[in-house]
């Protein structure tokens, strides 16, 4: 499957494709996993199934990211609701995709396909090399993809025992990465003044555990001891050498209500 492009089709074309690939190009795939033929779900789900090249059926762009000096894109889908046949949606829903930028940049509410190959980024599951086809908006559906608003910070944490050494990320963390998430009412744990990341808390210790903002596409000025109305972002994995690190990136002035 290294070298086949596969589309969002039937459960049954998708095994089939599976059957001829070698051990190795693929991670365990279970038949449920493929009930709602959302390749998104697919690469989410099975993340090792590295080089195998996929044109990803129609999403919603929810962040983009230029770097390089705008050479290379950094772009964030999900699984339009109108699409979605999932009871756990959006857990699983959303994904990271990097590629060249290319000569029209999709925008933040643009129904697209994308073309890739399945790849790990320091822990994180994406489509390397990516392609992106802007589709009329009614490929997509009628509904635009709103912010899933997280219980609590400590729902999807980057650290929920802070005693403990190394991080122990929120058990239900796992499934919302790439997904854009709102939370409500947090507390701001630390000073940043101006630069790096900073950290949000459900109260203003911090007890219940913290999620990390990082400045990955905007840099906020964060005061200790502030409490926000909202903050809105795309949960991205970036681990280290040692441990899983989950964090929260906003996507401009918007995503941070005072």
């Amino acid at each position: 499957m290294g070298h086949e492009v596969l589309r969002a089709v039937s459960a049954a074309a998708l095994l089939a494709g599976c059957a001829s690939a070698a051990a190795a190009d693929v991670d365990i795939v279970f038949v449920s996993d493929f009930d709602n033929s959302h390749l998104i779900q697919w690469v989410r789900r099975h993340p090792r199934a590295g080089g195998a090249s996929l044109v990803l059926e129609p999403a919603y762009v929810t962040a983009t990211r230029l770097s390089n000096s705008g050479t290379f894109l950094t772009v964030y889908v999900e699984v339009p609701p109108a699409l979605n046949g999932n009871a756990d949606y959006p857990q699983w829903s959303g994904l990271k995709t990097f590629g060249d930028t290319p000569g029209a940049i999709p925008a933040i509410g643009d129904c697209v396909i994308v073309t890739g190959f399945v790849a790990l980024f320091n822990g994180a599951s994406e489509l390397a090399s990516a392609t992106w086809t802007i589709e009329p908006a009614s490929a997509c559906g009628a509904s635009p993809v709103v912010p899933y608003v997280a219980p609590s910070v400590a729902s999807v944490a980057t650290d929920v025992d802070q005693v403990t050494v190394g991080l122990q990320p929120a058990p239900n963390v796992e499934p919302f990465e790439s997904v854009l998430v709102r939370l409500s009412s947090p507390y701001v744990l630390t000073t940043n003044g101006g630069a790096g990341t900073f950290r949000i808390g459900d109260d203003g210790s911090g007890s219940s555990g913290y999620l990390s903002v990082a400045p990955f596409i905007y840099q906020y000025n964060s005061v200790a001891g502030t409490q926000l109305s909202s903050v809105t972002g795309v949960i991205d994995e970036f681990d280290s050498m040692t441990d899983k690190l989950y964090q929260l990136l906003p996507r401009g002035a918007a995503d941070i209500a005072p």
